[in-house]
This record gives structure tokens, C-alpha cells and sequence, in this order.
């Protein structure tokens, strides 16, 4: 594989900015900043404004990698041919000389002169407080602080969106399960990450499928867990970082349809099916958690009466090593909303819609009822719905479960890419790395960035930066003298190509409990 150097990953206007810093400038000093939280409009009264603070650690070091995989470790001719060709192919032949010129001596030097701090990841932050700042720590690199702004970025603002989404995923779960007396682990896999397909390619899910999982176990998106080893200390031959169960598709549900079929079982609609399911049940999956999508043909027909045919076969399956049994029904489809197909429809005309799934299967496999006086069906049956499921509606179906006197634990939610990404990009807290100081021969000169068309979102910090914790919240305060810059809570991670101290998925996952 040609090795490509990354020493252009910047927005292409980044190109010449190293000339248009004032002449004997020795420091840029920068900030990354959650400005304005879109989010809350979306999220409207379930919303707090804070946003999960998280991905800052798996930037920094695969943009070190990279830079030392594709540039310092390369042959410097090659990779300085490859670099000036594609500055004077852009801007023109006339220009890009300097920055040419400073990255051969970046490559001479053969690592990123750089301090970055961040607030610990995993906290949850008001808008206006930065959570990475970051400097050069030789003058003659000045124009590398803020060079990085393009890769840490697009790096890090979706991995915030995922964890502060997921956040009120969790939160809405949490406290319908205070409310209807469901379980502290059917907190932990309530919402169950659907959204690898859906995201905008492999590396996108990972780092999506990452931020769920500070909240919450159950994933699909099994990549996640691999990053989450690679970058964030995690071992899952200790920890439980990322389950599920084993899972129809349609194409295994309907193939064995089909073969049914062919095999003679026509006499009912359902008959193929039904046949399908037994041999699930008795040979191919008799014990532990197995998910049946329901819904290639006749989804009330299945929840309705073939599963009261197979009632006892149902029950008959035997628990695995670990003690668990459950056969999940999964609706995939629905005339209206997944609310009407869990909970009934009491304006659809068919008889079995209006029913719901949770009615069809109390009346078929009954249950019990808790201590908090909600039902709970047999533990050997579940229910999984995963279709376009936001905050709004995750919100509508478990409150309507409660006035149907229903335990929350009798469903799971599986969040896909409509939950992940809807209305979701940078701006949804505009984050945004802005440079806030200098120092021009031995000179301090702060910056701000203060437009009066967008006072309110736009408006930077000024100067050196401090972040304290104080009342149960971080706050910023700027123009800071060098001696107080050194305090609080943003701390040094990584300086002059050494990462100094890493975060592990443990702590992390410690530290936004206090989030909920």
C-alpha cells in the first residue's frame, strides 16, 4: 500500500497562515470550546445543555500516529515531493514556499512540538468552557498549533454528540426504571446501538459506537470495543465493555421461510414459519438469549398465534453457562410508529394491532407483577424494537407503557443511525478550536474572536485559559497570567510527541455516572 503522508490533513485555506502570523511570532496558543448547544432544541425539556466532553485522548494519539507513521518515519524527500505538490497544485506555483519550507524542518525535528491539555473525558461541560487547549513548545513551530485544528475537530465532535446523546437516552431509561421497578442491568442494555450501517463509513461507526458506550453496553456496533481497547485501556477479558445476543437478519429468517416452504410446510400462511421457529427453539438455538426478527411476513400473525402454538417449545428452552433464556421478539416495521406496534393501536382495524406486542404476549406467556405494581412478562420471552427510535419518541413509548401498568425491562430500544445523526454535526455545540494568545518577540498579545453578528454564540475566551471546578461545574476564566494557566483542571496529556497519561474506559465510565 502506498504510504501517503498525512502532512496536508487541514482545510486547504490553513495553507499559508504560517505567513500571516505577525513577523517573530514564538507562541499560538488555542482552545477547543463547546459554544452553543443546537442540541437542546432538538432534545427540547429533556435536555440539560451540557455536553459529554469525550474522543479528545483517540485523536491526539492517532493523529500522532499518523503523522509518525506517514511523515517522520518517511524518507524526507519523498514525503516533502509529495507535500509540495500538492500545495502548488492548489494555491499556484507562486506560493507555499514558507510552510514548504518550515514542514522540511518538521521533519528534521521528527516530532510534533506541541502541549495539549483537555478537561478529564467523560465530564459534562457547559457551553462556553474549553475542554483542550493547546500550544507549541518551540517558537519556530508557532504556525502548528492551530494546524492541528482540522484533524482534532473532525476528530472529536461526533464522539462528544454520541456520548451526550446516549447520555439522554440513558437518563430517560434511568428514571422510567425508577418509576416502574425495572433492573439496574436493564439499565445498562436498554439501549442497544443499531447504527454501524447507517453511519458515514466504518471509522465514523467506530468512533459513534464508542461514545454509546459509555453509556450503555449493548452494541451491535462491535468495532467499538476494538477502539475502545486500542485507544482507551479497556480488556473485555475483564470488564464487560460491549454485548448482545445472537440475532436474526431477514435474509436468515426468510431463507429458512423459503426452505420450509419447499419442504412441503404450505397448508397455512404461517405454517413455514412456524416450523422455522420450532427448529430455532429445539436444535439450533435450545439455550440462552436468542433475537427472531418477526415481521418478513405476518408480524401479528407470529406474536398472535404462532408463538401460542409454540408456546410450550418456547418455554422448553433451557438456560446457557450464564444463566440466561430468552426468546426476543423484533419488530422491524410498523404502520405508523414502533409506539403503536409495542403498546396497541386502539385506531387500527385489525384486532391484533390494536393489541400491541406486550398484551399478545402476557396473554399468551403471562408474568408477574413487581413491587412497584407493573407487569413484567415471563423472563423466557422479550421484546426488541430498533426503527428510527429518538429521545422524543423513547420518551412517548416508555410513558404509555407506564399508564398500561408496564414495567420499562419488558423492552429494549435499539438506537440506530436516525438517533446518531439526525440534526447531529459540529454545530450541534459548535465546537470550535480558536486561537486565544501569543507571545511575538517576548511580547504577550491576546486575541478574541467577538463578532457583533453573533455575539452570543461566537464570542471567544481572551488570553491564557483557566477551567476550575466549582459548585458541581466546570467554569472558565480567561486572561490568566502563565503561573495561573498552569492550574486547574485541564491538565497536560500529551507534550512534544509523548502522550504523558492516558484515561482508561473504567474511569471514564466512573466519571459520567456523575453525568445522570
Amino acid at each position: 500500500m502506498k504510504v501517503v503522508s498525512q502532512a496536508h490533513i487541514v482545510d486547504g485555506y490553513k495553507l499559508d497562515h504560517i505567513s500571516q502570523y505577525v513577523p517573530n511570532t514564538e507562541l499560538v496558543y488555542s482552545n477547543m470550546t463547546p459554544r452553543s448547544n443546537r442540541l437542546a432544541r432538538v432534545l427540547k425539556d429533556h435536555f440539560d445543555g451540557k455536553m459529554i466532553f469525550f474522543g479528545a485522548q483517540k485523536a491526539i494519539l492517532q493523529m500522532k500516529d499518523l503523522w509518525d507513521y506517514t511523515f517522520f518515519s518517511q524518507p524526507k524527500d519523498v514525503v516533502m515531493k509529495q507535500f509540495a505538490r500538492r500545495i502548488k497544485n492548489y494555491v499556484g506555483q507562486d506560493y507555499g514556499d514558507k510552510q514548504i519550507e518550515a514542514m522540511g524542518k518538521l521533519h528534521d525535528l521528527g516530532y510534533l512540538p506541541l502541549s495539549i491539555k483537555t478537561l478529564p473525558e467523560g465530564t459534562a461541560v457547559n457551553m462556553g468552557v474549553p475542554t483542550i487547549t493547546i500550544k507549541n513548545t518551540l517558537p519556530e513551530f508557532y504556525w502548528l498549533t492551530n494546524y492541528t485544528e482540522t484533524y482534532i475537530s473532525s476528530s472529536v465532535w461526533h464522539m462528544c454528540n454520541s456520548a451526550s446523546l446516549t447520555r439522554e437516552y440513558r437518563k430517560t431509561t434511568d428514571r422510567w426504571a425508577k418509576v416502574t421497578g425495572a433492573d439496574a442491568f436493564w439499565c445498562e442494555i436498554a439501549n442497544h446501538c443499531f447504527a454501524a450501517r447507517g453511519h458515514r463509513g466504518h471509522y465514523d461507526a467506530i468512533d459513534s459506537g464508542m461514545g454509546h458506550l459509555l453509556f450503555s453496553v449493548g452494541t451491535d456496533t462491535l468495532a467499538a470495543i476494538d477502539g475502545l481497547e486500542d485507544y482507551y485501556g479497556a480488556d473485555s477479558d475483564k470488564e464487560m465493555v460491549g454485548i448482545s445476543v445472537n440475532a436474526f437478519e431477514h435474509a436468515t429468517a426468510t431463507q429458512r421461510i423459503a426452505y420450509y416452504r419447499n419442504l412441503g410446510f404450505t397448508k397455512t400462511p404461517l405454517e413455514a414459519e412456524k416450523e422455522s421457529i420450532r427448529d430455532i427453539c429445539e436444535n439450533l438455538y435450545p439455550t440462552g438469549i436468542v433475537s427472531y426478527v418477526a415481521d418478513s411476513e405476518d408480524y401479528f400473525g407470529i406474536i398472535n398465534h404462532v408463538a401460542k402454538e409454540l408456546k410450550d417449545v418456547i418455554l422448553a428452552r433451557k438456560e446457557d453457562s450464564n444463566g440466561l433464556c430468552k426468546f426476543v421478539f423484533r419488530p422491524d416495521s410498523s404502520p405508523k410508529t414502533p409506539l403503536e406496534v409495542i403498546v396497541g393501536d386502539s385506531e387500527a382495524e385489525c384486532p391484533l394491532e390494536r393489541k400491541g406486542t406486550l398484551q399478545a404476549l402476557w396473554e399468551i406467556f403471562g408474568g408477574s407483577v413487581n413491587e412497584k405494581g407493573y407487569r413484567v412478562l415471563n423472563p423466557k420471552v422479550g421484546l426488541i424494537y430498533g426503527e428510527a427510535i429518538d429521545i422524543d419518541l423513547q420518551e412517548k413509548i416508555y410513558a404509555t407503557m407506564e399508564q398500561q401498568g408496564w414495567c420499562v425491562s419488558n423492552l429494549l430500544l435499539g438506537v440506530g443511525s436516525w438517533g446518531f445523526l439526525d440534526r447531529s454535526s459540529r454545530d450541534s455545540f459548535s465546537q470550535a478550536l480558536k486561537g486565544t494568545h501569543s507571545i511575538v518577540d517576548g511580547e504577550d498579545i491576546s486575541m478574541q474572536k467577538n463578532p457583533k453578528t453573533a455575539a452570543e454564540s461566537k464570542k471567544s475566551l481572551k488570553g491564557l485559559i483557566r477551567v476550575e471546578f466549582e459548585n458541581g461545574q466546570y467554569v472558565a476564566y480567561d486572561q490568566q497570567t502563565a503561573e495561573q494557566e498552569q492550574q486547574g483542571e485541564l491538565v497536560e496529556v500529551f507534550r512534544d510527541g509523548i502522550f504523558l497519561q492516558e484515561a482508561t474506559l473504567s474511569e471514564i465510565r466512573e466519571r459520567v455516572k456523575q453525568a445522570l
